[in-house]
């Protein structure tokens, strides 16, 4: 079977977070009210909160993202597996990821019915700045990706391919989905510290949709704002975040 899903930009995630109860999340409350087919992002009309942190949004001249197909891990597994042999492998419908102390951790796929039980995973690289292997879960009607601590096992479900900061004290997981309404449309804030992810919360949008993103510096992110036109297509517009 092959999963075909979009691919944001990997630097170098809730539908669980480990039992974490401080998780904030919100709906933004200030849009953007000019008709998308004008395709324009006034200056700083567009704030935020994620968890206690605020965000503004300014708009860019230009953008540095280089537009992106899709991704199929089906076929990308093969070639990362190869390159982390000694950390990871497949089994038959099993990964089994190697950890820092010894043990072993599990994601095992089942694809027997076609419910809410359905589940299928593929490696999707190692992530060596925040300890985490990267895992792509395919289910019924959605999707997401995983991160496994490489030291103790810990697994965090998240919405989006993670961006870390430079200094790798926080990482932004972003979902675009405006039309079908499976997957999330917003982003997920994390802290790193002492070797684990602590949500600070989500935000999610209506309006508008995170596409590609990516650290300029540690409170600043340059992403896409993406809305749709009158013919429902996606139109990317190059904005900044800043994180205060």
């Amino acid at each position: 079977m092959k999963t075909y899903l979009p691919l944001f930009f990997i630097a170098g995630f809730i539908l669980a977070c480990n039992g974490q109860d401080a998780t904030v999340s919100t709906t933004d409350t200030a849009h953007i009210e000019e008709p998308p087919s004008t395709g324009k992002v006034p200056v700083n009309t567009d704030t935020f909160s994620v968890g206690n942190k605020s965000f503004a949004i300014y708009p860019l001249e230009h953008s540095s993202f280089e537009k992106l197909g899709t991704m199929d891990y089906d076929s990308a597994e093969y070639s990362l597996l190869i390159d982390d042999k000694d950390r990871v492998k497949r089994v038959g419908d099993s990964l089994i990821f190697t950890l820092s102390n010894g043990k072993t951790t599990v994601l095992a796929n089942n694809t027997k019915e076609e419910n809410d039980q359905y589940s299928i995973f593929f490696y999707a690289g190692y992530l060596p700045a925040i300890h985490q292997y990267l895992a792509y879960g395919g289910y019924y009607e959605s999707n997401d990706y995983l991160l496994i601590n490489s030291d103790n096992g810990d697994i965090t479900h998240v919405w989006g391919v993670p961006a870390i900061s430079p200094d790798h004290k926080h990482i932004i997981c972003a979902s675009i989905d405006l039309v079908a309404g499976v997957n999330f449309n917003g982003f997920q804030l994390f802290s790193y510290r002492d070797n684990k992810l602590v949500p600070e919360g989500d935000v999610q949008f209506d309006k508008w949709g995170p596409g590609q993103m990516k650290w300029i510096d540690n409170k600043t992110i340059e992403a896409e704002y993406v809305v749709l036109d009158k013919d429902m297509n996606e139109v990317p517009k190059p904005v900044k975040l800043v994180m205060k």
